[in-house]
């Protein structure tokens, strides 16, 4: 019996660009490789690990270091901080709630922290910087609050467009300025907040809240505003600090 002869298939090579392809794969999985254990590493780690890639490299001589130190941008306070931050909040509406001034002070919440925004009428007589004797015992109570939190406090000064030009006061910056500095001295002075914590500046007609067109709207620019920021920290490194450790 005869049996033919298989005849052997001829090898087809792959094509150039699947070679490439597939270092490109192999790249992209050791990159997103990295990218994932990075996201767990603290900064002292993640140092550690990117001097001994270097020196693995042969990016540096001698001991593997980092050419430059990495700057780290810390996100946001978390955890007991802004929990003690929603509590100072929580008081400070029930000081605002209790004394009936919900129409003169609003209490805030934003990315930055707290805002305490005040109508002048509340505090101030008109083209004044005096606090009003009524209205020192309410700023103190807010104030009592506001040391129980470590945060920096920004007090900022605003009027509305009308121009002022009196002995004590050449402009609105001057007026704004002034009843900016005497709540600070008042937070400082009277509820004892550190000084190195405060700070006051005047705005003057410069930051509006509405078109100084009407009336109320003149009287809604006219305020006090007490930011109370978070404070920068970090709790845990994940997917953010590591875009921000590489940029």
């Amino acid at each position: 019996m005869n049996y033919e002869e298989e005849t052997p298939r001829p090898s087809v090579p792959a094509p150039p660009w699947i070679i490439t392809f597939a270092d490109l794969m192999g790249l992209l999985m050791a990159c997103f490789a990295l990218m994932l254990s990075f996201s767990t590493l603290s900064k002292p780690e993640f140092s550690k690990a990117a001097g001994s890639l270097q020196g693995a490299l042969g990016v540096l001589h001698g001991e593997p270091v980092l050419i430059s130190p990495i700057e780290f941008y810390a996100p946001m306070a978390r955890g007991e901080g802004r929990e003690a931050m929603n509590q100072a909040r929580q008081e400070i509406l029930e000081i605002v709630e209790a004394a009936r001034q919900e129409n003169n002070i609003e209490v805030l919440h934003s990315s930055e922290g707290i805002i305490i925004r005040i109508r002048d009428q509340a505090v101030f007589g008109s083209g004044q910087a005096e606090i009003k004797t009524e209205s020192a015992a309410l700023l103190l109570k807010l104030g009592e609050v506001l040391t129980q939190v470590p945060n920096p406090i920004e007090i900022g000064g605003h009027t509305d467009d009308v121009p002022i030009r009196t002995a004590q006061f050449a402009n609105n910056h001057w007026l704004s300025n002034a009843r900016a500095m005497q709540v600070l001295d008042l937070f400082a002075e009277e509820a004892g907040i550190d000084r190195a914590r405060l700070s006051a500046i005047g705005y003057g007609e410069y930051h509006p809240l509405a078109p100084n067109d009407t009336p109320e709207h003149r009287a809604q620019n006219r305020r006090v505003e007490i930011k109370v920021r978070y404070k920068p920290g970090t709790e845990d490194a994940g997917p953010v600090q590591f875009r921000e450790m590489i940029q």
